[in-house]
């Protein structure tokens, strides 16, 4: 049944796709009393650094399909369709495409460039600057960070990794990434200083500077009330380029708005080269269930931690309270993923 509902979903976008007039990219909702099989939309971007870069431009590529989830919600598959690829030639220091987020915002496919701190609308194969953020509190001219999105109140929480900028060696330079920005729906933008909030996360599992913890996947749950983390990394000790690629992260915390009440929760065997750098909460499932990207990123020569990575991707889905439904499963060698969403592609792009 679950292969021929993935088969009509192609058929059917490929139809909307020839629509000149395109319809609305909508929010996929389920009703949580809904207990029959589901087969849901799925969207990831890709992080390729500097491979993004193609003769006179930069490309990210989307690539698309269905996640199928049982009546009892207790096993679940994915099947992929295609891939999408979106081009720009916007970029800061040779550097572009680099996106690290996808999520659905005022009827607009949205993803960030974790190195330009562009919000990109993804629409028609191109990738339009709708937000540009600089670092930290705003007054740098060095671009923004950006790791992750959410929504929440109406506004679009754009929010960087979460830890202290520190040279190769561990050693302090600011906290410029410990900033993050609140967008409303037509662009303005406040800046908020989180560095009390990821200082209280951390040592909630007993780090403490120069101990680190990085982000890259956040979610805010209306449901619970709630802030999630799935860390990518995370050490006790202080942060060393040629081996912080071993201190990838399995916890899941989550926390009230005054970040003192953080529950902790491990989700897996921890596989150190492995970190989540994305997720969503499943529609239909009252946010208890999640999907989410794991990636890695080794260098192919130790000496020289930032060149030359050989990169991975995986995909899980687990419950909040660590229960494992899909266990971490490989996507293409050599490809990163950082960004997924529950969209209709053809709908929104």
């Amino acid at each position: 049944m679950w292969l021929l509902f993935v088969f009509l979903l192609g058929t059917v976008s490929i139809i909307s796709a020839a629509e000149t007039k395109k319809p609305i990219c909508e929010v996929i909702e389920v009703d949580p009393e809904n207990n029959s099989d589901m087969l849901l939309p799925l969207a990831i971007i890709t992080d390729m650094d500097s491979k993004s870069k193609l003769v006179d431009n930069w490309y990210s590529t989307i690539r698309y399909g269905a996640l199928a989830f049982s009546q009892n919600r207790t096993s679940s598959f994915i099947h992929w369709l295609g891939g999408i690829n979106i081009t720009s030639n916007f970029n800061f220091n040779q550097k572009s495409m680099e996106m690290s987020d996808l999520k659905i915002f005022r009827n607009r496919l949205l993803s960030v460039d974790d190195k330009l701190g562009v919000v990109y609308w993804l629409r028609n194969g191109t990738a339009i600057p709708w937000v540009i953020a600089s670092t930290g509190n705003g007054s740098s001219s060095t671009p923004f960070k950006g790791e992750w999105m959410t929504i929440r109140n109406g506004d679009l929480y754009l929010g960087s990794s979460g830890h202290e900028v520190v040279t190769a060696k561990g050693e302090y330079i600011s906290d410029d990434e410990m900033y993050i920005r609140v967008i409303s729906g037509n662009g303005a933008m406040v800046t908020e200083d989180w560095t009390s909030r990821f200082v209280k996360l951390r040592r909630a599992v007993g780090i403490h500077f120069p101990g680190f913890m990085i982000h890259e996947a956040v979610h805010w749950s209306d449901i619970h009330k709630k802030w999630f983390f799935l860390p990518r990394y995370a050490s006790k000790l202080p942060f060393d380029a040629a081996n912080f690629h071993e201190t990838g992260a399995n916890m899941l915390l989550s926390t009230s708005d005054c970040f003192c009440d953080t529950k902790v929760v491990y989700i897996g065997k921890n596989e150190i080269h492995r970190g989540f750098s994305a997720f969503q909460f499943i529609p239909g499932t009252n946010d208890e269930i999640i999907v989410a990207l794991k990636t890695s990123e080794v260098p192919a020569d130790p000496t020289k931690p930032f060149e030359n990575k050989i990169f991975s991707t995986w995909i899980t889905i687990f419950k909040i309270d660590g229960t494992v439904i899909l266990e971490d499963l490989a996507l293409e060698d050599g490809i990163k993923y950082e960004g997924i969403e529950f969209a209709n592609v053809f709908q929104c792009l």
